[in-house]
């Protein structure tokens, strides 16, 4: 038997080394019941052999798709996002199908491109974690339903969109961390954001003046940081000119930490003697912080597989008998984790600013 090149050997070698026909040799490659045991172990033992790989571009012509879901995803660097597509792989493990992973960068023309390449790539399906500019995905979504290829939208909704979500529910979990702050005395509140553009800065900042507002309460500020470094140098900037000492700082999101942190520090304030420290998202990944901090915690495995489960079932064609025939709107609810960062205590010292 001659050595064959796994990318070389074709359907029809195989077939001549069994001395089987090509349709026989297609059939039993592709996993159908269509000869006997011990024929399938001969082509099977051929082909493993040979080194056969099957052709997936000539079959997915076939089929018109691959047996690949491709996956959109903000960007690579931040923990939670990695989590929800370790997830959905292993979700899609069981039915065969693999990912397509696309990065957007938080770009919403780069994540147009991205989409465009999926769909001419024929995958069975999209999950999209859109642009925090949602608004600019809405053409990329209406392309990807107008194709016909299920979308499933992850973390991030699109206004005017309707198609598949899986999305946070977020106000309890914003509501137990201010009325928890509330009953140990504070006060002063201070929110830390990103981009106040972005959807979901929109979304926890008006859960969090609510909830303030319940209280017959107001931020002291609200510091917008889009960028690195923005944090420290708008947080000493307010707490040096501040009349009132802030006796809470609540960070939209984790990766916030460090550098309030770090500001905190040079301010001479400290956590939670001082002032009490909360985050968002339940990825802590801070170097600075010698103490647990209080988050709430996103699912981001059961966000992962539910979006696969969802997806697959549309793909599969047996969708009705189990989701809604229009499209389903998932809630995730979130977990507060109460540690030490937030353990503040007002009759304790207190220290001034520098």
């Amino acid at each position: 038997m001659k050595s064959a090149n796994a990318y070389k050997v074709t359907m029809k070698e195989i077939a001549d080394m069994a001395g089987m026909s090509v349709m026989t040799v297609s059939r039993v490659l592709a996993g159908k019941e269509c000869c006997s045991n011990k024929t399938k172990e001969k082509i099977t033992k051929i082909a493993k052999k040979c080194g056969y790989l099957p052709n997936m571009l000539g079959r997915s012509l076939v089929m018109n798709r691959f047996n690949t879901i491709g996956v959109v995803i903000p960007n690579i660097v931040h923990a939670f996002f990695p989590i929800i597509v370790n997830a959905i792989e292993d979700a899609l493990s069981p039915y065969g199908f693999n990912t397509f992973l696309c990065c957007s960068h938080d770009n919403p023309e780069i994540e147009a491109k991205k989409v465009r390449t999926l769909l001419e790539y024929r995958v069975a399906g999209i999950i999209m974690m859109p642009s925090l500019r949602s608004e600019l995905s809405k053409k990329t979504a209406e392309l990807v339903l107008n194709s016909g290829v299920p979308l499933m939208l992850v973390d991030r909704t699109i206004k005017g969109i309707k198609t598949d979500t899986i999305s946070w529910e977020s106000e309890n979990a914003i509501e137990e961390i201010v009325d928890d702050l509330y009953k140990k005395g504070c006060r002063k509140f201070v929110y830390i954001c990103g981009d106040k553009s972005e959807w979901k800065s929109r979304g926890r900042t008006r859960g969090f003046i609510e909830s303030l507002k319940r209280r017959k309460l107001s931020p002291q500020a609200m510091l917008f940081c889009p960028q690195k470094g923005d944090i420290e140098t708008s947080l000493k900037n307010f707490c040096r000119n501040a009349k009132n000492r802030p006796d809470a700082f609540c960070c939209a999101a984790d990766t916030f930490i460090d550098e309030t942190l770090s500001a905190l520090n040079d301010l001479n304030i400290s956590v939670p003697q001082d002032a009490a420290l909360t985050g968002f998202g339940g990825i802590i990944n801070s170097v600075n912080s010698r103490i647990k901090i209080t988050t709430v915690k996103q699912d981001a495995d059961l966000m992962g597989s539910e979006a696969a489960r969802i997806i697959m079932k549309r793909v599969l064609g047996n969708a009705p008998a189990e989701l809604p025939k229009q499209f389903v709107k998932m809630t995730i609810p979130l977990k507060v984790e109460h540690n030490e960062s937030s353990d503040y205590r007002p009759n304790v010292r207190r220290k001034h600013l520098a």
